[in-house]
């Protein structure tokens, strides 16, 4: 069984509109998942930057309406019920199951990934997490390579203001996070349906809530 690390889940409890108002992300949420090294992507004393704000590319603009064009990954819309066949369960946490692919295709452009594993709330699929690992090749070249991938695709992204080397794509239906762990030079990345991932975060809370009470009883 592959050593299990802490994947994050979600940014915060605020909505993701909030979080764009604002240009800085709350201490992520940590849940343990199978086979997904990540490390906090923003930390909780990330603060906006002070620096001159640069104009806005463009370019990038028009790139970031790309991840709303993204509507499923793997031959699954976002919102779908699990395929019949061809998935296998790596963790069920009740409303929250995630899967990895039978023959999945491993190899993104030139980017060669150590995994990529489906998330499915409620039966729906919720989000997809891809994964890089330094160990393929000694250095960082997959890590980089996938950045540049959703670069590519998506424009220049969001960093993180306290100096994480972590970036967010934010659509109107679709987001996305990408995290390089410099110690490790592993990358991660989670691609998501927006409405699903509020509906996550108030599964989230509720269960929390739950156990709270159990626990003062």
């Amino acid at each position: 069984m592959s050593k299990v690390h802490d994947f994050i889940l979600v940014f915060f409890k605020d909505s993701i509109h909030e979080m764009l108002m604002h240009f800085c992300i709350k201490k992520l949420l940590i849940i343990s998942l199978v086979a997904i090294p990540l490390t906090p992507a923003f930390s909780e004393s990330a603060k906006p930057s002070k620096s001159p704000a640069k104009k806005a590319d463009p370019q990038d603009a028009l790139k970031l309406a790309n991840v709303d064009k993204v509507t499923s990954y793997g031959g699954i819309e976002f919102g779908a019920p699990l395929p019949e066949s061809g998935f296998i369960l790596e963790q069920d946490r009740g409303s929250l199951k995630t899967y990895k692919k039978s023959g999945e295709q491993l190899l993104l452009g030139p980017a060669l990934l150590d995994s990529v594993v489906y998330y499915f709330f409620n039966g729906k699929f919720y989000g997809v997490a891809f994964h890089t690992n330094a160990a393929h090749t000694n250095d960082i070249e997959d890590a980089l390579a996938l950045k540049n991938i959703f670069i590519d695709a998506f424009g220049k992204g969001e960093d993180s203001a306290g100096g994480e080397p972590s970036t967010i794509w934010i659509g109107k239906k679709h987001g996305l996070i990408y995290d390089l762990n410099p110690s490790t030079g592993d990358a991660s990345a989670f691609l998501f349906d927006k409405t699903l991932h509020d509906a996550v975060l108030t599964d989230q809370s509720t269960g929390e809530q739950a156990a709270a009470q159990q626990l003062i009883k």
